[in-house]
């Protein structure tokens, strides 16, 4: 399982049509580190998820300050992993567990392994920062639409003998 293929599993188990959700946030909202996913939930509380599809990939985010992932950004920090990473010592102990992976019919599934705990300095979103991470959301989509025109493109170029 890939590592987009988590985040649209994620974003559908968190409900995009509730939530503000906002893939690799940095510093827009001036944090240290990228975080892979951002949730904002309506109650003005936000979790951080961190997607990790390898245990070395955990292996080495576990070598860097993991004191920087109690910001006070974030009530809760997550990681999704597939199943077979669910039980991997290398996941911080505050840190919940999302185990994601594809049932017999090949539906998605992401079931809570290990709850997270509660960020003890963090604080509500303020309006201000609420605004700019709906900014930074319209970005990815603006980015993206630009992304998938430029393959179109290229493809339609291609078929034509140009290129």
């Amino acid at each position: 399982m890939t590592a987009k293929e988590i985040e649209l599993i994620l974003v559908k188990h968190f409900d995009f049509r509730t939530n503000l959700i906002v893939p690799n946030v940095s510093w827009g909202w001036k944090l240290p580190y990228e975080a892979d996913l951002v949730v904002l939930r309506p109650s003005g509380w936000a979790e951080e998820i961190e997607i990790k599809v390898c245990k070395g990939d955990i292996k080495a985010d576990r070598e860097k300050k993991w004191s920087q992932h109690w910001d006070k950004h974030f009530l809760k920090l997550w990681f999704a992993v597939p199943s077979n990473l669910s039980d991997c010592e290398f996941i911080p102990e505050h840190a919940g567990i999302l185990s994601v992976h594809k049932n017999e019919h090949g539906h998605p599934r992401v079931v809570i392994t290990r709850g997270a705990r509660r960020n003890p300095v963090a604080r509500k979103v303020t309006e201000k920062e609420r605004q700019k991470l709906s900014e930074l959301g319209c970005m990815r989509i603006w980015d993206l639409k630009t992304h998938i025109s430029n393959m179109k493109n290229y493809s339609e170029q291609k078929k034509k003998g140009g290129c």
